[in-house]
């Protein structure tokens, strides 16, 4: 197993920008089964997160009125697509709480290896252009692993 955290510039529409944008990059060797595996952000901050999901990506932010960050991950559709057949498309892979987000895999053979990442983007709030945190932690799995 190897956990990696990597500083990226991420593929955004044309004006927008991050002030900040990390990848987590959690991979598996081939053959192991995972039984329970959590891969969990949590923000200390007396704000409260707010879910912003979209297609394909599960997404929370939290804004002090200054500062925004928005962390975000492949929702169960999208790790249907990535493992068909390993039952993504039954289940809700991501919980949320009010000062953090879990992805949660249980209960799963690997025959493949296997990555899930976690993506954190910075910016001021307000936003320069509205919504490129989110945009920023919409990018593909395939680019991430390009990074390393």
């Amino acid at each position: 197993m190897s956990l990696r955290s990597i500083a990226f510039t991420p593929k955004l529409p044309t004006g927008m920008t991050t002030s900040a944008c990390t990848a987590v990059l959690l991979q598996v060797r081939e053959g192991k089964d995972i039984q329970s595996l959590r891969l969990h952000a949590e923000l200390a901050t007396g704000a409260v997160a707010s879910a912003c999901t979209g297609e394909y990506v599960d997404a929370q932010e939290w804004s002090n009125g200054e500062s925004l960050v928005v962390v975000g991950t492949e929702d169960s559709q999208a790790l249907d697509i990535r493992y068909p057949g390993l039952g993504f498309a039954n289940i809700l892979s991501v919980d949320f709480g009010s000062q953090s987000m879990t992805l949660k895999i249980d209960r799963l053979s690997l025959s493949p290896a296997a990555s899930f990442h976690f993506i954190v983007a910075e910016n001021p709030d307000p936003e320069p252009i509205e919504r490129s945190a989110w945009f920023a932690v919409d990018q593909s799995h395939e680019a991430l692993l390009r990074l390393i």
